[in-house]
């Protein structure tokens, strides 16, 4: 799996627990990288389109 399909996978989970240890499941090498692209997912301006018609 490449790190952006972790990202997707991370940012599809509903609560912040089960995504920090989703996290914590990605292998060492590429954790740093999926973090940044997850956290650019949620700051992304149409992820808060979709959050907030939830």
């Amino acid at each position: 799996m490449s790190p952006r399909q972790y990202a997707a996978q991370i940012l599809g989970l509903p609560t912040k627990a089960e995504r920090q240890t989703a996290l914590n499941q990605v292998p060492q090498e590429w954790r740093e990288l999926v973090k940044t692209h997850v956290r650019n997912g949620w700051h992304h301006p149409a992820a808060n389109k979709n959050k907030a018609s939830r």
